[in-house]
């Protein structure tokens, strides 16, 4: 008998679980054509948020499937819309915030997954981890309830967030988030935090003053331009490479791919990268100076800097 997806998504809605077979039941329904509908996609949400009980292997479709429709789903492939990334936001605010472990995945799968999310959805994000740690309330809590609270999951979702390729750059920590770690470090201060936050903490701040990356992703919409062009000229491309042949093919190359500009000093960009300047010194100090004294984790920040 073939999965009846009306069927089985009235009976969640009815209290109903989803079991190891219904997961692979719903992995061979929303791939039997490789297409996604937005329909589908909005389905996918309810019977997250009224399933009785999952299946632990739900993550990971859920995850998997809403990644591939928001980020594959419309042109150009591998980035967020504007669009798409306030339908997740809404999806996941219609019970007020993040209610399930799975809606948290989704959030820090697209940041990884994507070439560049929209600041809404970076920042949305972000929000919701930091609301969880201060309000002790959320997917990562369970039983625990202690509030003003880094726990070691917590710890884990921020680092994956704060470091992925989509959020602000792959390996580079903006003042934005360097900003939320200093939040995040005063209100959870006194708190019995796991080991992984200090870490995190000192490495994040840490790399916003000291990082570097050559890399920088193309804006969405440049993307997109750069599509356009190749599908439209692809008959020209073809003529030009048909006339490449006729010709010293060693010469040619070495003429078109010439350096235009001077090859660039990475090392020398490195070194200037981490070195504090003026306006991130004014910064760090002002972040210090909102408590008396240094803290333990500014002081291992302080050290860690000047190693």
């Amino acid at each position: 008998m073939s999965f009846q997806f009306d069927h089985f998504a009235a009976a969640v809605r009815a209290g109903g679980e989803i079991s190891a077979r219904d997961t692979l039941a719903l992995r061979q329904w929303a791939w039997s054509d490789g297409l996604l509908s937005q329909r589908d996609a909005q389905a996918l949400f309810e019977l997250n948020s009224h399933a009785r009980s999952k299946d632990p292997e739900w993550i990971t479709f859920f995850t998997e499937t809403l990644c591939d429709y928001v980020i594959n789903g419309s042109e150009p492939k591998g980035y967020v819309s504007e669009e798409n990334a306030l339908w997740v936001i809404e999806e996941i605010d219609k019970d007020g915030r993040v209610e399930s472990a799975a809606e948290l995945e989704l959030l820090v799968k697209l940041s990884e997954k994507a070439v560049d999310l929209p600041n809404v959805l970076k920042f949305y994000a972000l929000d919701q981890i930091e609301r969880i740690v201060i309000s002790g309330v959320g997917p990562t809590r369970e039983d625990d309830a202690h509030r003003n609270t880094v726990t070691a999951a917590e710890a884990h979702l921020l680092r994956r967030l704060i470091f992925a390729a989509g959020s602000h750059g792959p390996a580079i920590v903006s003042r934005e988030e360097a900003d939320m770690l200093f939040r995040i470090k005063d209100a959870c201060l006194e708190s019995d935090n796991a080991p992984e936050w200090e870490k995190l903490f000192v490495q994040g701040v840490a790399n916003h003053l000291q990082g570097f990356s050559a890399y920088t992703p193309l804006t969405r919409e440049r993307a997109a331009q750069l599509e356009s062009f190749m599908r439209g000229s692809s008959p020209s491309i073809g003529r030009f490479f048909q006339k490449m042949g006729d010709l010293d093919l060693r010469a040619g190359f070495a003429e078109i791919f010439r350096p235009t500009e001077a090859a660039r000093d990475f090392d020398s960009e490195v070194e200037e990268a981490a070195a504090i300047t003026l306006p991130e010194k004014g910064w760090l100090d002002h972040e210090i100076a909102k408590r008396a004294g240094v803290d333990r984790y500014e002081q291992a920040l302080l050290n860690f800097v000047a190693s």
